[in-house]
C-alpha cells in the first residue's frame, strides 16, 4: 500500500476512458493498409502506449518507404472512430470523485496530443473532472517533445501542477508510462488493460490492479465498487 500521496497523474487511454479497443483495431488497420500487416493484438502487444511519431518511424523503418501523411490520417480515421462514442472505464468516475472530494489533486498525461484526450474525456463524461479542455490538468508528450518512457512529460505535469516528483503516483496501463514514472522518480500503480500484469510488473509496477477502483484501497482510502 502506498502513502496518501500529493498528486496522482493518470494516462488516459485504457485508464479512464475505454479508447484501446478502438485505437489498436485502428492502428492495426492503418498500419496494414501501409504495407505492415498487423492485428490489434499484435498492436496491442509490441507497439501500444507509444507515441505517433515513433510509431511511423518504426513502419517506415519496415516497410523501408517514407509515409507522408501518415499521422494526419491516421488521426482522422481515430476521431472518426470516436464519434461513435467513448465509455469510461468502469470506476473511473468514483476514483476521481473520491480523490476531489478528499483534497488529492489529479491530471492526467498521456502521449496522446491534447486534442484526442479531450474528445475522448468529453465522450466519457469525465472532462469537467478535469476543468475542461482549458482546466491546466491535461499533458501531452507534445508538450515537451519527448514521449514516454521518457520522464519529461510526468516531471512536466507535476511541475506545472506544483508537486515534487517523490510526492506523486502514476496510474498507467503501458509499459512506457511504468518505466516513464520510475524514471521520473515517481510511485506507479499498474493497469491491466490490454497490457498483461506480467509484463507491467516486469517493467518495474509493484502494484498492478485490474479494476481502476482498487486505487482507492491501495492508497488508504475506504474500498468503493463502481
Amino acid at each position: 500500500m502506498y502513502e496518501r500521496p500529493g498528486l496522482v497523474i493518470f494516462d488516459c487511454d485504457g485508464v479512464l476512458v475505454d479508447t484501446e479497443p478502438v485505437v489498436q483495431r485502428v492502428l492495426a488497420e492503418w498500419l496494414t493498409r501501409h504495407g505492415w500487416p498487423m492485428t490489434p493484438e499484435e498492436s496491442a502487444r509490441t507497439i501500444k502506449g507509444s507515441h505517433i511519431a515513433e510509431i511511423q518511424r518504426l513502419a517506415e523503418a519496415r516497410v523501408g518507404r517514407a509515409l507522408p501523411g501518415f499521422i494526419e490520417g491516421y488521426r482522422a480515421a481515430m476521431f472518426e472512430a470516436f464519434e461513435a462514442g467513448i465509455d469510461e472505464i468502469p470506476g473511473a468516475a468514483v476514483v476521481l470523485d473520491a480523490l476531489r472530494d478528499a483534497g488529492v489533486p489529479f491530471c492526467v498525461a498521456s502521449n496522446g496530443p491534447r486534442v484526442k484526450m479531450a474528445v475522448s474525456l468529453k465522450s466519457a463524461g469525465l472532462l469537467d473532472r478535469f476543468g475542461g479542455m482549458d482546466g491546466g490538468r491535461i499533458f501531452s508528450a507534445d508538450d515537451v517533445g519527448e514521449p514516454k518512457p521518457s520522464p519529461r512529460l510526468f516531471l512536466h505535469a507535476a511541475e506545472r501542477m506544483g508537486f515534487e516528483p517523490g510526492a506523486c503516483l502514476v496510474v498507467d496501463d503501458s509499459t512506457q508510462g511504468v518505466l516513464a514514472a520510475i524514471a521520473a522518480g515517481m510511485g506507479i500503480v499498474g493497469y491491466e488493460d490490454m497490457t498483461p500484469a506480467a509484463d507491467l510488473s516486469a517493467a518495474g509496477a509493484p502494484f498492478v490492479m485490474k479494476r481502476v477502483d482498487e486505487l482507492l484501497g491501495l492508497i488508504g482510502f475506504p474500498p468503493v465498487r463502481a
